[in-house]
């Protein structure tokens, strides 16, 4: 994952306070959390943060290899966010 997902990690940081904020928010453990410090932030949770008005993020594709593709966000009947590929 690049680097720039990882600055999504200090913006949460920053934002929320700390990491058990963070996994209550996203629903995740606070383990989770940690690990985006190495891992990067997940997309899904990239997505939601974009879409928070609390979070000063803003989604940029490309930082996850979806850079033409269509999105498709229906959290009522998903919980997922995902690209229009893997809706058949």
């Amino acid at each position: 994952m690049p680097n720039v997902n990882l600055k999504l990690h200090d913006v949460l940081m920053a934002t929320l306070g700390s990491r058990n904020k963070i996994a209550t928010l996203f629903n995740v453990s606070p383990q989770a959390v940690s690990l985006w410090k190495k891992t990067g932030v997940p997309e899904r949770i990239a997505l939601l943060c974009h879409l928070s008005e609390d979070i000063p993020y803003i989604f940029n594709p490309s930082d996850y290899g979806v850079d033409n593709k269509g999105l498709k966000l229906n959290l009522e009947t998903t919980k997922k966010v995902m690209t229009n590929d893997s809706i058949k």
